[in-house]
């Protein structure tokens, strides 16, 4: 069964993606966009969600869902020159799978593959934890319990151990999240140390961070980290950012990449305080906003550069858009891929941009005015009109709360009128996923004529 699952699925891959191309988006309304599934021509053979079964499927008795934590994901160097027209999605994604001790990742877009539980690599993990990947396929991986960051290459589509990163002064006592920046750095938290490492691409410690920080800020056990610099290739602002979260899932902290702190943000200010809030894991996209898994809540909090909130994406449960207890996160951020682990499984979205808190009326002072307000949940190409008029069209808007103004016709004002937005995201599913809201004006002051 499984031989014939995998040619099915090498079979839809050679579709003509040019009849796709040419199909009108999916119009989205009522439901939340902020992060979308891709269409089922954009996943292997339409799986957006892995699930015990279909891990078991393609994997065996091998391995099973344990607690999934840190999430990677890169497009690897080998795969950067080929012409196939799968290119968008053909990723390389490894999560670590704590409870059992091992790694699971997709040698290819066919095939899953596990690392840890046989052969000459069995036990070579106690207890992975986060995850990092460079795109040449090196890759770090803690492990708190052994007291390691073990170090990863591909060989021949196979994950293979190249060793381990050098201890610090005093060793390891509980290596947690670990990140890399575009010149090669490696970043490893400590939890029990209350302090992260900074590392050169050879393996030489370069910097130590913590326990005592600028602004009278301790760090308290810190876990995920991620990291943004001036040379990553797929940034919009090219800025230069580490990112922690500490004090048990409980607070976010942006610095400096010398270390100094410059913003804090406590879940004690997220919506709804009463509601026990557990940050996990962290990624970062294109345009620098920040996802953090929330693995107590159920859902994902999407954090601007600044560390305003943007938005919370997901419900408690089993299912699409729903998420128990998600965990790692990762983001290729060139086309807005985004990937979450949770209890029992994983989810492959796309980046969206979610319309929220739409209003419109007329201005109180200028009773010709339409005033239009929303607030975007990402940057994104934004569309209007009002009955047959055009207003604008796919203008771009920022992130964040937003107001557009429309000064009809005299005749226009006198009538009811029905506007249209549409948001498309900046990333691959733009082209295949649009959010649409309608709002009805009724007519405004008439105004006599001068």
């Amino acid at each position: 069964m499984l031989p014939a699952y995998r040619i099915l699925i090498c079979l839809l891959l050679t579709i003509p993606f040019c009849l796709h191309a040419a199909a009108e988006p999916r119009v989205l309304e009522r439901q939340a966009t902020s992060l979308v599934y891709p269409p089922f021509w954009h996943t292997p053979f339409g799986v957006h969600r892995g699930t015990p079964k279909l891990l078991k499927l393609f994997l065996g008795n091998r391995t099973r869902f344990s607690s999934p934590q840190g999430l990677a994901c890169t497009r690897l160097l080998s795969d950067a020159s080929s012409p196939s027209p799968d290119l968008e999605f053909r990723l390389s994604v490894i999560g670590a799978n704590t409870g059992q001790g091992d790694l699971i990742y997709n040698p290819n877009l066919t095939s899953l593959e596990v690392l840890g539980d046989q052969g000459d690599t069995a036990g070579i993990f106690e207890k992975p934890m986060g995850v990092a990947m460079f795109a040449d396929g090196t890759t770090y991986v803690t492990d708190p319990r052994a007291g390691q960051v073990v170090r990863l290459r591909f060989k021949d589509q196979r994950l293979r151990p190249d060793g381990c990163l050098p201890d610090p002064p005093g060793g390891w006592l509980s290596p947690w999240g670990v990140a890399l920046d575009s010149g090669g750095k490696i970043y490893v938290s400590d939890t029990r140390r209350n302090q992260v490492f900074i590392f050169s691409p050879q393996g030489t410690l370069l910097k130590t961070l913590g326990p005592e920080l600028s602004g009278k800020v301790r760090l308290s056990a810190p876990r995920a980290l991620a990291v943004t610099d001036s040379g990553q290739e797929w940034s919009f602002y090219k800025d230069n950012y580490i990112y922690l979260c500490d004090q048990q899932g409980t607070r976010l902290l942006r610095l400096d990449l010398q270390g100094r702190v410059q913003l804090e943000f406590h879940s004690s200010s997220l919506p709804e305080a009463e509601q026990p809030a557990g940050l996990a894991w962290l990624a970062l996209d294109y345009y620098e906003n920040l996802w953090v898994t929330d693995s107590r809540r159920c859902q994902v909090h999407k954090f601007n550069r600044h560390l305003q909130l943007l938005t919370a994406y997901g419900t408690p449960g089993d299912g699409d858009g729903h998420f128990l207890n998600p965990t790692g996160i990762a983001i290729y951020r060139h086309f807005g891929q985004v990937f979450i682990a949770q209890e029992q499984g994983a989810h492959y979205f796309w980046i969206g941009a979610d319309v929220l808190a739409p209003q419109i009326k007329w201005h109180e002072q200028q009773p010709n005015l339409v005033c239009l307000q929303f607030f975007l949940t990402e940057p994104a190409w934004v569309s209007i009109s009002a009955n047959t008029h055009r207003l604008c069209h796919k203008q771009r808007f920022d992130s964040g709360l937003q107001n557009f103004h429309w000064n009809p016709a005299p005749a226009l004002s006198r009538k009811a009128l029905t506007f249209t937005l549409t948001a498309e995201a900046t990333y691959s599913s733009a082209r295949h996923l649009v959010k649409r809201i309608t709002l009805n004006l009724p007519p405004g002051a008439i105004v006599p004529p001068p």
